[in-house]
């Protein structure tokens, strides 16, 4: 079976934060958010307390230039490891490719140096194969040799 992996670059953004690093919460852990209003550097309190009673998906409406854009803010499990962060999207609708694990997308963004906490400006274009009424998975982890280390999920609806 072909894998419907493609390497998609989406001109993102790396936020290089000097987010201080401690322990996320137990309801946070594992989870990533979307905001719609960028996140700039900001206390690791001040973003638990700005996500704690959201959920892990949002539906995100285009903009003029028909382009859909939030900032990513991921939480992590544990620790991740410098280096690059691996960010895998499956179309939720597709349960075949969902259950092969085969992502609709994938693409690697520099990690800097949050290590429990992932901010990432993304502008997910419609021309790399985005489409308008899809639901997206995200994943967000790193890749160590075969194995792929998970640290965070949510979703996001393209409307």
């Amino acid at each position: 079976m072909l894998t419907r992996t493609c390497a998609v670059m989406i001109g993102l953004t790396l936020l290089a934060s000097g987010i201080a690093q401690g322990k996320v919460p137990g309801n946070l852990m594992g989870k990533a958010f979307f905001s719609v209003e960028r996140i700039k550097d900001v206390d690791q309190n001040a973003l638990t307390s700005q996500f704690s009673r959201a959920k892990p998906a949002i539906e995100l409406v285009r903009g003029k230039d028909k382009h859909w854009k939030a900032t990513l803010v991921a939480f992590f499990r544990k620790p991740a490891t410098d280096g690059p962060m691996t960010l895998w999207l499956y179309d939720k609708s597709d349960k075949e490719s969902l259950k092969a694990k085969e992502p609709t997308h994938m693409y690697s963004v520099e990690g800097g140096k949050q290590k429990l906490i992932f901010i990432h400006d993304l502008d997910i274009d419609p021309d790399r194969g985005f489409n308008k009424g899809y639901t997206y998975l995200i994943h967000i982890g790193q890749i160590f040799g075969k194995r792929q280390q998970i640290y965070a999920r949510g979703e996001v609806s393209l409307k």
